[in-house]
């Protein structure tokens, strides 16, 4: 059996409508489980609970960039313009499939698709806040939260 790898940091991302987030720095998918107290006496004194609910949220930290010509990724325009909108996003977490230690591709970071080499997650979102802070003396920052609307699909890693 092979030993497993940690997962870097680095390599995760967030991809809003099949392109990653511009200059991120940070990306976080959160599952919560709602519960309902199912607790009796015949659980003596042990609490017990049955899952009523899932929900899932993500989130994403990144330094702010300018949107020029055609860009390969999403900017804090994009985002204002998709949250204003008030649609639905499609979002991918995962590792890019073009993945590597050498900085963006000239094409920008691919998502992961059909046939992964990773697993990954995919869902719908309502993009519910854009934060835009820019301090004196510091690249700006971009916060986004995404609302998952709907289920959050797990797509397992292709056999090899």
């Amino acid at each position: 059996m092979a030993k497993r790898k940690a997962l870097k940091g680095k390599d995760l991302m967030i991809f809003v409508a099949g392109k990653a987030i511009a200059l991120a720095t940070s990306h976080t998918l959160t599952l919560n489980a709602e519960t309902n107290d199912t607790a009796s006496k015949d659980s003596g004194m042990w609490d017990d609970a049955e899952v009523t609910k899932l929900s899932w949220e993500a989130s994403s930290e990144s330094i702010g960039a300018a949107d020029e010509g055609e860009p390969v990724d999403i900017s804090y325009e994009t985002l204002l313009d998709k949250c204003m909108a008030g649609e639905k996003v499609p979002i991918i977490c995962g590792i890019p499939t073009n993945a590597t230690n050498d900085g963006v591709p000239t094409e920008g970071w691919t998502a992961p698709s059909e046939s992964p080499k990773q697993t990954y997650y995919k869902g719908e979102a309502l993009i519910t806040s854009v934060t835009l802070t820019g301090a004196n003396g510091e690249n700006s920052q971009i916060s986004a939260n995404f609302k998952g609307v709907g289920k959050l699909e797990k797509v397992a890693k292709a056999a090899e």
